[in-house]
Formats: C-alpha cells, structure tokens, sequence
C-alpha cells in the first residue's frame, strides 16, 4: 500500500507539472501599447501662405489680395498714433506691413496693416486771425477747424462732381477754396470748399485722395 501511494503521488505531481507547462506554453508574450505621443501644436502649423506685398496700396485693395492669397485675418493700426478706427477702407493706404513680403505664414496667422489717409499732415501748422489759410488737399473737417482758428465762421462745401451732401466731413478732400489762400479777409466773409470723396478725381488741384 505505501508502495502504490507512493507511485499515485508521483503522478499527481507529475500530471500538475505537465498542466502547469502546457498552460505556459499556450500564453504568448504580452505587449503592452505604447501611446503614441501627440503632435505638438508648433509642429501642426505648416507655414503654408506666402505674404504679398501690399504696402502703398488702398486698404479695400490690400485687404482683397490678401483674401486672395488665402490670408483670412487681417488687422489694421492707425499710423499715425492717433488711435483712429478704419471705417471706410477706400480712405486709407497701407503704409507698412507686417509680417513682410514674402514671409511665410501658417493658415489662421495675422497680417497687420499700418494706414493712414492720403490727406494726414497735410495743412498749414499755424494760422493768423483774419488771413485766410490753405486747407487744400486736406479733409473737410480739418479744413473747417482750421479756418475756425483763423476766425472764419461763415464756411459752406459742395460737391465738385455732382450734388451729393457731406454728410460726414472726414470722408471728404477739398480741391478747391473760394478765398485765395494767404489773403487778408472780414470775418464776415463767406468762404465755400470744393470737395469730392476719397479715390475720385482731384483735377487740377494735385491732391492725393
């Protein structure tokens, strides 16, 4: 009996070892997955657009050869340090840009454009009471302040191509004055300014609009 136990143990352990074995071999090696790390944000902006060259130009043109050349956002500064807000694009040019001509951008990437008006620094620095100045070639607005200051009230304007009325002065360039410019007047005297809009003719005044 201790004999045949024996051999029964023996092979109960054996038989575990050949089950033990046959389950290792049966389970392949694990991998685990490595993750694969995310494209970083630099990485994923291709600078795919190449910046035109639009400085000189009027703002409604730089803005559409932009657009052509895919750049979507386009930003504007005054240049003049003055702060003001581009209403009407056809009133400014493009002074400087930025990024410059032929950079490469990535699709999304700004462009700033530094305007100002064809009519800024333009007109006499200083004025004297009761002589008329030259406010020729610059905006209506300015025009009138700076006959104001020389004590001329009586100002009027019309349209040198038609009838339309200067509803909102600074979208107009005067090219005409009927007061010659340097000469000695009341302050009575009445004094209308021919004007047209920004990008019309200016005839043979010579100013730039």
């Amino acid at each position: 009996m201790g004999t045949l136990g024996s051999m029964r143990a023996i092979l109960v352990r054996l038989g575990l070892a050949v089950t033990a074995t046959a389950l290792l071999a049966g389970c392949g090696p694990v991998t685990l997955a490595t993750p694969t790390p995310a494209a970083s944000g630099s990485a994923s902006r291709i600078a795919a657009l190449s910046v035109p060259d639009v400085t000189g130009k009027r703002l409604n043109e730089a803005e559409a050869v932009l657009q052509g050349a895919g750049i979507k956002t386009v930003k504007t500064t005054d240049a003049t340090g003055q702060g003001r807000i581009v209403i009407d694009p056809n009133n400014w040019f493009v002074r400087h840009q930025t990024p410059a001509e032929g950079t490469k951008i990535a699709v999304g990437d700004p462009v700033t454009l530094d305007v100002a008006k064809p009519t800024d620094g333009v007109g006499p620095s200083t004025v004297a009471k009761g002589v008329v100045p030259n406010v020729v070639c610059m905006d209506l607005q300015a025009a009138q302040d700076t006959l104001q200051s020389a004590g001329f009230y009586l100002l009027s304007s019309k349209d040198a191509l038609g009838d339309r009325h200067q509803i909102l002065d600074r979208d107009w360039v005067v090219i005409g004055q009927s007061a010659a410019a340097g000469s000695t007047a009341f302050p009575t005297t009445k004094i209308t300014l021919t004007v047209v809009k920004y990008g019309e003719p200016t005839g043979e005044s010579g100013c730039h609009s």
